[in-house]
């Protein structure tokens, strides 16, 4: 797939001081790119993916695509939604390769390196380790869908976003919506903890997909 502000225009945006420089191979204005676009990058993998190994890697791929993509770049979405729909592309490869490596268990880290155990820590690492057994059913279920229902119901994306962030049609991203929401209600229903994690996630997605095309995947 070609990325977003190839497609089809989304928004409007000025162009950023470093473009120029960018596609010039400058390294300041490639450093300033980095550090403007990371934490961008960061948080839609993050989501896409959950915990994982190869984590890093995946930014760095995003980045390399993003910087010999640059000369197709013609401003007609913002960098941030441009470099958004990269990000999203490299986590569908990476997901639909069928090798995501998840972390090792939080109960297997020694508490010297967790720290002093407080109420606080101690509910976060609860947290954690329900958003990695949650990350581990999503596994389960395929990257399309997978990554439709996060882009729309953790992201919080319309529709219409997520569509053209997967080069989708808005009907196809309505079914993948729908029966990522099945299958994971499926697979959590054994598992009232994640139920009550998961709780707000599908009742968004449950809003919008219901009321969509459920004739078939896409």
């Amino acid at each position: 797939m070609r990325p977003l502000a190839d497609r089809r225009p989304v928004e409007s945006a000025p162009p950023p001081a470093w473009l120029a420089g960018c596609r010039a191979g400058e390294p300041r204005a490639i450093a300033a790119m980095f550090d403007e676009l990371l934490p961008v990058v960061e948080r839609v993998l993050g989501r896409l993916v959950g915990p994982s190994p190869d984590f890093e890697d995946l930014v760095q791929a995003t980045f390399e695509k993003a910087i010999v993509g640059l000369p197709r770049f013609r401003g007609e979405a913002s960098v941030k939604t441009w470099i958004t729909s990269i990000a999203v592309h490299v986590a569908q490869h990476h997901l639909r390769a069928g090798r995501v490596r998840r972390h090792l268990p939080l109960e297997l880290v020694a508490d010297e390196r967790i720290g002093a155990q407080s109420p606080d820590t101690e509910r976060r690492l609860d947290e954690r380790r329900l958003s990695a057994r949650l990350y581990a059913l999503l596994d389960r279920i395929s990257a399309s869908k997978r990554v439709a229902l996060l882009l729309f119901a953790v992201e919080g994306r319309p529709v219409e976003e997520v569509a053209a962030l997967m080069g989708a049609s808005q009907t196809a991203t309505r079914s993948r919506v729908f029966f990522a929401r099945r299958e994971l209600r499926k697979l959590i229903a054994a598992d009232p903890a994640l139920r009550d994690l998961s709780e707000t996630m599908l009742g968004r997605a449950a809003t919008t997909a219901d009321a969509g095309d459920e004739g078939g995947e896409r």
